[in-house]
């Protein structure tokens, strides 16, 4: 199930478009992962959002809060789920929820980055017992999986 941990640069994001980052980032990472569109199989997708504090992002060694909206993401995924194809998609629709959730027009360049973290298997736990990605593919209907194993 996606695990989403998002570092924003400072004001990049009001409240209202961290929501909308948050649903359609949310879309993005459910797709990869092959999670139903359902509530019941959604719930245990999540998106942490930590913002950085006034002067906190450099680029080039020049603080650069007023030059960029940035989005820098940690998504931890179960090995095994995602193939290229899929890391991809994720790519693209990440960065287009990241422009399409900004509605300010305030110069920044949007820019977005993410390390996808491949969990191994019995390395994740999860409300006090280990999760097995076979486990996880029955909560989440992932039947690409087959293909891949």
């Amino acid at each position: 199930m996606p695990l989403l941990r998002i570092t924003l640069t400072p004001g990049a994001f009001d409240d209202d478009e961290k929501a909308r980052f948050a649903a359609t980032v949310t879309d993005a990472a459910c797709r990869a992962e092959s999670i139903p569109d359902d509530p019941s199989s959604r719930m245990r997708a999540l998106v942490l959002f930590e913002e950085l504090a006034p002067g906190g992002f450099y680029s080039a060694g020049n603080g650069a809060d007023a030059a960029v909206a940035g989005a820098f993401i940690d998504w931890y995924v179960s090995a095994g789920v995602l193939d290229g194809a899929r890391k991809a998609r994720f790519a693209e629709d990440l960065h287009g929820a990241a422009i399409t959730a900004r509605t300010r027009d305030d110069g920044r360049l949007v820019v977005t980055s993410c390390v996808i973290h491949e969990v191994p298997e019995g390395q994740w736990a999860q409300n006090g017992t280990i999760r097995r990605l076979p486990e996880i593919a029955s909560l989440g209907n992932l039947r690409h999986l087959a293909a891949i194993r």
